[in-house]
């Protein structure tokens, strides 16, 4: 009988000795038994439930954490994660509790990368924007790609470029020879036979790259991402190394208004702010770094029995303040850098700047990796007051144009035949007129990127005026803007409604922790009383439907919002 080990996150059976959950990626444990799988970042199997009366330890894994019960004293566990160093005069021990995950795994799933490495045949535009805004930018930060392999994608996108480069070479041949018979030469039957020429030539094309062996490579049953083709050069090699190392990276140097570059779209956000000097009931409230908080956080969420929920920490940048801070900028004439230290990450946490803002940063990945619901959090102590953020963001699927590989059969079908022959004939004579410049431009495709870089050099050396941070995303530029299916939807709104409570629980535990008063920030829960939403001593509620004023009437959004906090 065959022996299967049970993900500690999904409870799918995976054949004995599997490396990873066939479900949803978790990480088993190395010659796996059936009995011990292996905790992936920030998770670890439920711990059990106390008996009354006992002392409360939170968990340091991602099972079900338990909730103390009524008159239990909350005393964090000792886990396997490091402590962040507590400022002077605070008590509070949270353990060993140890980082997030650095690099997230995204649920290990490899679809979207085969989409959109099929995108960068079928799709002119798509291919030239990731060369141009991605590749061959030298200065500018790069995005984060949820469950996508950028450097894969991008040499497949310089593969397609240059096929097409190649298809134009050729149509421009076949357009000087028509030019020449037919002003020229007077010899209308040649003129003819080119363009009968220049119709074989796109139709031929369109039949390779649509059937031929670089596509048909992407199908699910074929797909290897380590067999993508080689890098054209040395110097694209030595590029994509180096925004490779981005996906390893901690740091996210952006630019513009939203610093969620990558992540999707912005949903939600709320904010709240409570005075942490003031004594609970018979106790002294104690100081504390908020690096102890974030631990805290980290470890009580991390204890949340959701699949492939995942915790990183991660620094936002703004790309137009860095061009002197040796910092994120080591070479003005370079990207920014990818990564920082843990302990330049607390001093961050400890006194965040204008520029340079670190979150603690929740991801759950679902439908293949298709689906990523992101909430990202920030708190900053002052004198006397936390202050805490959160935003909501949520990376929808692919839009259906990219999908097309998974339609294509093998070989043509007689009607996608004829259909491809029709498109093609309307198609030809617009391709052979702009082939010569096409052409001539596909000798030299960094010839506007060489007036860039000039440009940009000047204003880096000159004028000390310029934005590193990335433009777009190969992820987030193909994603849609709405769900494809009503689950996914539900999907999300239930992690961050699950997220954002155990956030607030653990805040409450925190400062019961210290002795801190917490019946202001539990009446941030209580969001409806007399008709209308409490929002005092900072705190923030943003939404598209909120009604005040006598017999008014508040949207569901908002009660799903803003979770109430289980204080037994």
């Amino acid at each position: 009988m065959t022996r299967s080990a049970t993900c500690p996150l999904c409870g799918w059976d995976t054949v004995s000795g599997a490396a990873f959950c066939g479900r949803c990626g978790a990480a088993m444990a190395s010659g796996g038994s059936g009995a011990t799988p292996a905790q992936s970042p920030g998770q670890s199997p439920p711990a059990p439930r106390p008996s009354k009366g006992s002392t409360f330890s939170s968990p340091t894994g991602s099972g079900p954490a338990a909730t103390p019960p009524k008159g239990s004293t909350f005393a964090p566990a000792t886990g396997s994660r490091p402590a962040a160093t507590p400022s002077k005069g605070s008590t509070f021990a949270p353990g060993a509790a140890r980082r997030p995950a650095a690099v997230p795994r995204w649920g290990g799933g490899r679809d979207l990368t085969r989409y959109l490495c099929a995108a960068a045949y079928l799709h002119r535009e798509y291919a030239k924007s990731l060369i141009k805004e991605i590749a061959a930018e030298p200065h500018l930060g790069v995005a984060m790609a949820p469950a996508c392999d950028v450097p894969v994608v991008l040499r497949h996108a310089y593969l397609a470029n240059a096929r097409r480069h190649s298809r134009d070479l050729l149509l421009a041949v076949l357009f000087l020879f028509a030019y020449v018979f037919t002003f020229w030469g007077g010899r209308a039957d040649v003129t003819l036979l080119m363009l009968l020429g220049a119709w074989v030539t796109v139709f031929s094309f369109e039949l390779s790259t649509k059937y031929g062996r670089h596509l048909q490579s992407l199908r699910p049953d074929q797909f290897d991402p380590t067999a993508a083709p080689p890098p054209l050069n040395p110097e694209i090699a030595a590029g994509l190394h180096q925004i490779g190392q981005y996906a390893n990276g901690n740091v996210t140097t952006y630019s513009g208004y939203s610093p969620f570059i990558g992540y999707g779209t912005e949903l939600e956000s709320w904010s709240l702010a409570f005075d942490v000097t003031t004594s609970g009931a018979g106790v002294t409230a104690r100081d504390f770094d908020v690096t102890d908080l974030y631990a805290h956080i980290t470890q009580r969420v991390g204890a949340l029995a959701l699949p492939c929920l995942e915790i990183e920490e991660r620094l936002f940048v703004d790309g137009a303040t860095v061009l002197d801070d040796k910092r994120f900028l080591p070479n003005p004439l370079e990207r920014p850098v990818a990564s920082i230290s843990s302990d330049r990450m607390d001093e961050l946490k400890r006194a965040p700047e204008e520029g340079a803002r670190p979150y603690l940063v929740v991801h759950s990945t679902g439908w293949g990796g298709e689906l990523v619901t992101s909430l990202f959090l920030r708190f900053f102590r002052s004198d006397s007051n936390l202050s805490v953020e959160a935003v909501q963001t949520v990376l929808c699927p692919l839009l259906d144009r990219y999908r097309m590989i998974d339609t294509l059969m093998p070989r043509p079908p007689v009607r996608d035949f004829f259909e491809l022959c029709a498109q093609t004939l309307v198609s030809s004579p617009f391709l052979l007129l702009a082939s010569p410049v096409r052409a001539i431009a596909g000798f030299s495709p960094d010839y506007w990127m060489s007036w860039r870089l000039r440009r940009q050099y000047k204003l880096i050396t000159q004028l000390r005026k310029f934005d590193y941070g990335a433009r777009q995303s190969v992820r987030q530029r193909a994603a849609d803007s709405k769900h494809h299916r009503y689950f996914q939807k539900a999907d999300s709104g239930m992690v961050l409604k699950t997220v954002e409570k155990r956030v607030l629980d653990a805040l409450v535990e925190f400062a019961v922790a210290h002795g801190i008063d917490v019946s202001e920030l539990v009446q941030r829960q209580e969001v409806i009383i007399n008709n209308g939403i409490i929002a005092t001593q900072g705190a923030k509620v943003e939404s598209s439907a909120v009604a005040a004023g006598e017999k008014s009437r508040i949207s569901m959004g908002i009660l799903k919002k803003i979770p109430l906090v289980r204080l037994d």
